[in-house]
């Protein structure tokens, strides 16, 4: 992210943050352009005015002051979306935690303007109330999308006698065989392929219902998806079924998940 002159001007939400000496913190704020990191001097100190103003998930726009061989410091900070639900409510603070956290782990440096849309999409909603659970699943398929990494829900990535499956999967409520999820071929796989690899430690089942509820999360858009009632064990299927690709794809599971399966239990 490059910047011209001293001073420069910034619109993004503030992902994380941690203190820094005795009263700074140092705020990721992620742009249309990518992610940053600033330097907010003073903003711990009881009167501090910029404090407010950059909050965990709130949407903000700074004024920043380069600075050469250090992290560019805020000079002024103003909120658009204060997001104080978020802030306020343990569990629906979890959730954006969550979504921040993904945003940092599959996107490092320049990301896409797509991204930052995206992030303050759903911080937006989880504010406004929307369902937290179908929401992050949504958010889920989006996010890997744009990372690269979008899952093949639609035909099989298995592989028969040495060729690709690529049979196309329809699952129905009458389906009595599972599907299967492939962590490492990045999808689904069909009955017979399922059945042929499932004793692969990156292979696990899939019922029709969590796999044609996963076809729908990755080609729908959020508004479509919510007139659809969610089953609930079709609900816990999918975030075991999404916390095992994540951290597959990751190589580490996000830290924010332990704080959601808590807040479940």
């Amino acid at each position: 992210m490059s910047h011209k002159g001293k001073l420069y001007r910034l619109e993004g939400v503030v992902l994380n943050r941690r203190d820094q000496g005795e009263a700074d913190r140092v705020v990721k704020l992620l742009t249309a352009e990518g992610s940053v990191d600033l330097l907010a001097k003073g903003v711990r100190k009881p009167r501090s005015r910029k404090a407010g103003h950059l909050e965990l998930f709130a949407r903000t726009q700074v004024l920043v002051s380069r600075v050469t061989g250090s992290w560019d410091i805020v000079s002024q900070a103003e909120a658009v979306q204060v997001r104080a639900r978020l802030q306020e409510d343990f569990r629906l603070g979890t959730y954006a935690r969550y979504v921040a956290e993904l945003a940092v782990r599959f996107f490092e440096g320049e990301t896409e303007p797509q991204l930052y849309a995206l992030v303050d999409d759903v911080l937006a909603r989880l504010d406004g109330g929307a369902a937290p659970e179908l929401l992050t699943r949504w958010y889920e398929q989006q996010a890997l999308a744009l990372a690269g990494f979008r899952p093949e829900w639609l035909t099989c990535v298995g592989e028969r006698g040495g060729n690709l499956c690529q049979m196309p999967l329809r699952p129905r409520a009458d389906d009595r065989r599972p599907y299967g999820l492939d962590m490492e071929r990045g999808g689904a796989v069909c009955h017979e392929c399922f059945a042929a690899d499932a004793r692969e430690h990156t292979v696990r089942p899939l019922s029709p219902s969590a796999l044609s509820w996963l076809q729908t999360l990755q080609r729908r858009s959020f508004d479509e998806v919510t007139r659809f009632a969610l089953p609930e064990r079709t609900a816990k299927e999918l975030a075991q079924a999404m916390e095992q690709y994540i951290a597959y794809h990751l190589e580490r599971r996000p830290a924010a998940l332990r704080l959601l399966h808590d807040n479940r239990g």
